[in-house]
């Protein structure tokens, strides 16, 4: 058997963790720029707020009806995430991180116990520690639990936070309710194409001959059926290495003097090589690109990007830094209202196996001390606080409803270094 642990409208959680006073109240917290809602609280959905809403076509509702927005508290919401991660899996020899709100959880051989008061132990102990409420469902297969999950979600007062789905009845019965378009793995486009089928709910594809879900589905559609059935065709996942880093970013407003753009991409630049050295790798290959709002047709249109491959692997936030601005000279062009731009890094080595060019003078060793003393005094002090003359220190994500309580909060290093960012 799996669990799955799955936070509840989790950014909203983490919000009512710094001020209780939001609970039961109608809560959104606000992707990058503050543009669109990217988690709701049950009352914000209740008032017919979508999830991906732009926020300023919602205002007057927000106003109406007294709904709190919070700009996205990235560092507080990869805290709350590897401390749920940490009670969890503590129970468990065994698990997959999905998301920073997700993990399964493998239940195999646990034959004497009571898996009903197990999960709930572990609902309880996140809540008392955390403040973090979740759902837990129990099925034999990671597709089955998806579905035991939402039945939790979606009937609270019936399940208390778990529910098994452990008999042919249960899994009969919840495929007849499951629509088939929230299946895991079924996209919009292909729910449609099913419901043109005759295929309304999950139960409905488990009726079709195989050679037709081959046909519209390939073998991913019978991996799914079985899934669905209970036969489990999905392992637990390790998280696999990354094969690159890109950071990129809408800016809040279209730029048009060429030194800010500069100290943004720089910016990213070292966000990227920030990442390098935490995996302990090194990139041999740097991309930047610069575009204007292709939306705003009044306005002339241009995008470019340039990639170099460097003559030796490095993750130094000095050397990607040089390459960065050389790069962004070549692509920039006057006269034009510039709304995204990022900085990706591919082609990665192991740090300690780099394979140093004969010809070109290698300098990441000479900088590798000063990189190393950066991070450690980042990670005690905070992000950015110690950086590269090119780098304002402002934050890129554009994040303009943060309360000075939670600045502060920040600058005395609460919340300390976790595996997820957004960068």
């Amino acid at each position: 058997m799996y669990a799955l642990v799955d936070c509840n409208n989790f950014f909203v959680s983490c919000e009512r963790t710094l001020d209780p006073a939001l609970e039961g109240k109608p809560v959104v917290v606000l992707s990058n720029n503050d543009g669109c809602v990217v988690s709701r609280s049950k009352e914000a959905k209740d008032l017919g707020i979508p999830m991906a809403a732009p926020a300023f076509k919602y205002k007057e509702l927000f106003k109406q009806h007294d709904v709190k927005s919070f700009s996205a508290k990235f560092e507080l919401y990869n805290y709350k995430s590897q401390q749920v991660i940490n009670i969890a899996s503590s129970y468990v020899l065994d698990y997959e991180v999905y998301s920073i709100d997700e993990l399964f959880l493998d239940l195999t051989g646990f034959k004497y116990i009571d898996i009903y008061d197990y999960c709930f132990k572990i609902k309880e102990e996140i809540d008392e520690k955390e403040n973090i409420p979740v759902s837990i469902g129990v099925a034999p297969s990671k597709t089955l639990c998806k579905v035991a999950n939402r039945i939790v979600k979606d009937f609270p007062e019936q399940f208390n936070g778990v529910y098994i789905m452990d008999t042919p009845e249960k899994i009969e019965k919840a495929l007849k309710w499951l629509n088939i378009g929230d299946v895991w793995g079924i996209g919009r486009k292909l729910a449609v194409k099913m419901n043109d089928s005759g295929v309304y709910k999950a139960w409905d594809l488990l009726q079709k001959p195989e050679a037709w879900v081959r046909k519209i589905m390939g073998i991913h559609g019978i991996r799914m059926i079985n899934e669905l059935k209970g036969i489990r065709q999905l392992e637990l996942d390790a998280p696999s290495p990354k094969k690159s880093i890109a950071v990129t970013r809408s800016f809040m407003q279209m730029l048009t003097n060429k030194e800010d753009i500069r100290e943004r991409i720089e910016t990213f630049g070292m966000y990227c090589s920030e990442r390098l050295r935490r995996q302990n790798t090194c990139c041999r290959m740097i991309t930047v690109f610069v575009q204007t709002n292709r939306f705003r047709k009044d306005l002339p249109e241009y995008r470019n990007g340039m990639t170099q491959i460097l003559p030796n692997p490095t993750n130094s936030s000095i050397l990607i830094g040089r390459v960065v601005n050389e790069l962004f000279e070549a692509i920039y062009k006057d006269g034009f209202h510039y709304k995204r731009a990022g900085v990706m890094v591919n082609d990665f080595v192991p740090e300690d196996q780099r394979q140093i060019s004969l010809f070109e003078e290698d300098t990441q060793n000479q900088h590798l001390p000063v990189m190393k003393a950066m991070d450690a005094m980042n990670r005690k002090y905070g992000k950015d606080k110690v950086r590269l003359g090119s780098m304002s220190g402002e934050n890129t994500f554009g994040r303009t409803q943060l309360s000075p309580e939670y600045e502060a909060f920040l600058k005395n290093n609460t919340l300390p270094e976790a595996n997820f960012r957004f960068h």
